[in-house]
């Protein structure tokens, strides 16, 4: 497809250039100019005509769009989801799925391989990963939030074969985090009740996923919306608990403070090797717990007014998660000392969670119940996000042609039930976990969904430099509603941290006694996989003449299909909320 060249549209409610949009800004695309001006038959340089945005002949951005019918979104009844996800659903659903398990139960795993201050270093270098990556997802997903999140643009921007090779990705890693979810809720259950059968409470959290996800979007979004809400008040009055109980406020009047960082010590060993594996434990540890950026790319194809919404969300998400992820990571060093020898055994017992071992040892009645209580609601909830997540997926794939067409089929309230069902069948794989060797297989989901959300975080920063690309080289940066900060430093800088971190995730397994085949194969399956579909998709291409060589040319990537539609979307949104008589968000010129 040929460059089109589009001018920065004039419109009362659009930044001017003397104000750069920013994470937060948001600029409207939605005049429609009358009459189109005649476009040069020279191509532009990397800054348009003349080095200059905005000349007369260039297209205005409405003309450009009519000239592309939308060739990715669909327009079949049959196959559309529905856009019934408000701002509250969204902020908190994305920091709900970035608050399971892990910030309750298995974090006390790096506490101990780190000590308290590695656990802090490694966790806070990978939230700052975060950070860069939510920079580069911004661009993309305010400019087209569509169905199929990084993975759309993955295959729009970088390769026909990375939206198939991610989307598997991305599913191999949502089910791998359902099974882990489903593992984690009977562990909760147990601390109650030690003799339940594990498969009763995997059974009825399978059903209740299904439950949340199968019905209805909007259905889910009030689902975990509430919950979300139970997740934060949960947190909040864990750090509440932690700053009262240190100070003396407990029944045995210990006034403990930071004592544990001095005994046994800030870091778990006292040599520099020791100490440098105790930070990469906190950072691989991270990079399995901590999301957020990509989850909103996910729902913004089913977000209303995503120009306005999606901005506010992605500041306020990823702001959130790093406070809770941080501050958990504090908290946790204050409740537990690093060589408690309850943190050993990961996730095999809810009573090995920092704070419910404190509250034991401060033998405060009632309130570790209480906050198992609400943990359970949290992991549910997380394991719905996934579910959420993998099945979209599913379904953007089968939109493509990537996946059976049965897959697209949705009910009338818009949800790929199909996708939700199969995604709900390969959670079954959590009853591995009852077998003796349960421990293996929970160590095998934990490190496959590390692999598959590591390639997830690498393509997008790849993805993201090669749209970056391209809008300087087809000279349309003027289109974006929203800019990230430091880029593209911060997307090199992210994406090369990934890859490090991938290739090293598996390093434990070259400690003496620590390799096993199997290990191996799960700590590195999510890169092998991607790379296996990247492949055979290709091949396929290539075979059938769909294809030819690897990557998209700068100067052929599409940034005209679908903005059509999103800009009527956000007109139409912007009509109804001035008769709503709402204030608008936009900044004048």
């Amino acid at each position: 497809m040929l460059p089109v060249y589009i001018p920065e549209p004039q419109h009362p409610h659009v930044l001017s250039d003397s104000t750069p949009t920013r994470v937060g800004d948001t600029a409207d695309h939605s005049q429609i100019m009358s009459e189109p001006q005649p476009s040069s038959s020279k191509a532009p340089s990397e800054n348009g005509p003349n080095g200059k945005f905005g000349e007369d002949e260039l297209f205005p951005i409405q003309q450009a769009v009519m000239v592309h019918e939308s060739t990715h979104l669909g327009h079949d009844p049959s196959s559309a989801v529905h856009r019934g996800l408000k701002p509250r659903h969204i902020q908190l659903i994305a920091i709900s799925g970035a608050i399971g398990a892990g910030v309750f139960i298995s974090i006390g795993g790096p506490l101990s391989a780190g000590g308290p201050l590695g656990l802090l270093i490694g966790l806070s270098l990978w939230c700052f990963v975060i950070w860069c990556f939510s920079n580069c997802v911004i661009e993309m997903c305010t400019l087209l939030p569509v169905s199929g999140g990084y993975m759309h643009y993955a295959g729009r921007f970088l390769d026909p074969s990375a939206r198939f090779a991610s989307g598997y990705n991305q599913i191999l890693g949502g089910i791998s985090f359902v099974c882990f979810e489903l593992t984690a809720m009977q562990v909760v259950i147990q601390y109650w009740h030690p003799d339940v059968n594990p498969a009763i409470t995997i059974t009825l959290g399978l059903a209740g996923l299904c439950a949340a996800n199968g019905i209805s979007v909007r259905l889910y979004g009030e689902i975990e919306f509430w919950i979300s809400i139970l997740k934060v008040i949960l947190m909040l009055g864990l750090f509440l608990f932690t700053f009262i109980t240190m100070l003396g406020g407990n029944p045995i009047h210990d006034r403990y403070g930071f004592r544990f960082w001095k005994n046994p010590g800030v870091f778990a060993t006292d040599d520099a090797v020791g100490r440098l594996r105790g930070i990469w434990s906190g950072v691989t540890w991270g990079a399995f717990a901590v999301a957020g950026p990509d989850f909103l790319s996910v729902v913004a194809g089913e977000t209303k007014d995503p120009r306005r919404v999606l901005p506010k969300c992605f500041n306020a998400t990823i702001f959130r998660v790093i406070f809770f992820y941080i501050g958990s990571a504090l908290a946790v060093s204050i409740n537990c000392p690093s060589d408690a020898p309850e943190l050993l055994g990961g996730l095999s017992n809810a009573g090995r969670s920092p704070y419910i071992i404190n509250m034991n040892r401060l033998m405060i009645p009632v309130l570790p119940s209480l906050v198992n209580a609400i943990v359970f609601t949290s992991i549910f909830s997380t394991g719905s996000s996934f579910m959420f997540t993998a099945s979209r997926m599913l379904y953007t794939l089968s939109l493509h042609g990537q996946a059976p067409k049965v897959f697209s089929r949705v009910n009338r309230y818009g949800t790929p039930y199909l996708a939700v069902g199969l995604v709900a069948s390969f959670g079954c794989l959590s009853y591995l976990t009852l077998s003796s060797q349960a421990g293996v297989v929970l160590v095998w989901f934990t490190n496959m969904t590390t692999a598959c959300t590591l390639m997830t975080w690498i393509i997008i920063g790849i993805t993201y430099i090669r749209f970056r690309q391209g809008v300087f080289a087809q000279g349309v940066s003027h289109i974006l509603p929203v800019k990230g900060y430091w880029q593209p430093f911060s997307a090199w800088f992210a994406t090369i941290f990934s890859i490090f971190t991938l290739v090293f995730s598996g390093s434990y397994l070259f400690a003496p006694g620590g390799f096993t085949v199997p290990d191996l194969i799960f700590s590195y399956f999510g890169a092998w996989f991607y790379i296996f579909n990247f492949c055979l998709w290709k091949i396929k291409g290539i075979v059938t003449g769909t294809q030819r060589g690897i990557g998209i040319s700068v100067k052929e990537m599409d940034f005209v299909s679908d903005l059509e539609e999103i800009e009527e979307l956000t007109e139409r949104e912007r009509i109804e909320r001035e008769n709503r008589s709402e204030p608008a968000l936009y900044t004048s010129a």
